[in-house]
């Protein structure tokens, strides 16, 4: 896979120490995405529309076992559950539900449990006002007409993400995000829930064209889903890059675990300008992610910002909370390496690494940069089918 770097290393007999580091190096690179396993973990989307009997639940999770003990990565398939809801089954690390309850943080409700303060308790008095506001404008809006064509059409079949997104765990999210501020936390979710119905269609076959390397490529030391981008991977306008930005952020919350929180890395290394210049694109993006996506991750690690993208941060800052804005890193790849062998086991520290390598060694291929993105993503969102179901197990 890729190009030979044999020519290179034999000419290097009559260079000085500094060429034969940099050399090494790049050798060194081209060595490291070439030789890096499969990802051992696999979680798989697919339709399977209110299965909800006893007997196929079971003969799913006995296939699933079947899998795991007989063959290769594991792979975990998510079923479709309620309005197009999509929940792991079971649980990345976990064969069943039963298994996946044993190790849950005890509820304040269990007997000899520890009472421990929260986050969300700081607001938790807010959240079925939230609820109540959020309800109340809804049905105000479409009693009065308030709605374009587009949502009417989309209401027409029913208004299942007002209930969704006025769950308890939605509304402290928000409340987080927006710090307990009901002036803002109500336009908020509005705007999240309207996002929800205009890309109901997104949300729920989980598919889309896929526009460069975005994936959800492990999980850090606190069993966060960490999701991994290239921007020299690009390959369409933004604007059409949007939709796998967000199946790719749907996916990470659906895979994490109580915080429902992910970590980004954005390798910027050869970010392509050209295909980054649609204002409104941004707008859109910036608008849309902050509400649906508010409070979803935990840290954001921009590896090797450029001028160039100095640019794009002045575009893009003006659209991001405060709160937000404070977990962004800007980070050389040498500080960056050192962060993910900090914050990350070594199966996912391997593929971040190789990441790096691949997107610096100028004799990958795009073909060979994309081929790497599929073996070291643990879910088939954003970039569709990964493996064949042989490979798979």
């Amino acid at each position: 896979m890729g190009a030979s770097l044999g020519g290179v290393a034999n000419g290097v007999c009559c260079t000085t120490r500094g060429d034969e580091a940099a050399v090494r190096l790049e050798r060194n690179r081209h060595h490291s995405w070439q030789e890096l396993p499969d990802a051992d973990e696999f979680q798989a989307f697919f339709d399977c529309y209110e299965t909800h009997d006893a007997a196929g639940t079971e003969q799913l999770r006995n296939s699933l076992e079947m899998q795991r003990v007989n063959s290769g990565p594991r792979r975990f398939p998510l079923e479709r559950r309620g309005s197009g809801d999509l929940g792991l089954v079971p649980e990345a690390g976990f064969r069943t539900f039963a298994e996946r309850e044993t190790v849950r943080v005890p509820q304040r409700n269990d007997p000899g449990s520890v009472e421990l303060p929260l986050p969300e308790d700081v607001y938790e008095e807010l959240v079925p006002l939230l609820r109540s506001e959020v309800q109340g404008r809804w049905k105000c809006r479409i009693e009065e007409e308030g709605l374009d064509e587009e949502l009417r059409a989309q209401l027409r079949g029913g208004f299942p993400e007002l209930a969704e997104w006025t769950g308890v765990a939605t509304l402290r999210r928000i409340l987080r995000a927006s710090q307990g501020s009901m002036a803002q936390a109500v336009p908020m979710l509005m705007k999240a829930i309207e996002c929800r119905v205009r890309e109901r269609e997104l949300f729920q076959c989980m598919r889309c064209k896929v526009a460069c390397d975005m994936r959800i490529i492990g999980r850090d030391r606190e069993n966060r889903p960490a999701i991994y981008m290239s921007a020299r991977s690009q390959t369409e306008p933004l604007r059409l890059l949007i939709p796998q930005v967000f199946l790719a952020f749907e996916a990470a919350s659906r895979l994490a675990q109580e915080d429902g929180q992910a970590i980004l890395v954005a390798d910027m290394v050869q970010l392509q300008t050209h295909l980054n210049m649609d204002p409104f694109a941004f707008k859109d993006l910036a608008n849309n992610f902050g509400v649906v996506f508010a409070d979803r991750l935990k840290c954001i690690l921009i590896v090797d910002f450029s001028f160039i993208a100095q640019a794009f941060w002045a575009t893009v800052r003006p659209f991001l909370s405060e709160r937000t804005q404070k977990k962004i890193n800007f980070v050389s790849e040498a500080k960056a390496r050192q962060f993910v062998k900090e914050n990350f086991f070594g199966p996912t520290r391997d593929r971040i690494l190789s990441s790096f390598d691949i997107n610096r060694d100028e004799l990958s291929t795009q073909e060979d940069r994309f081929a790497h993105a599929l073996r070291t993503a643990i879910c088939d969102v954003p970039l569709g089918e990964l493996r064949a179901p042989d490979e798979a197990g």
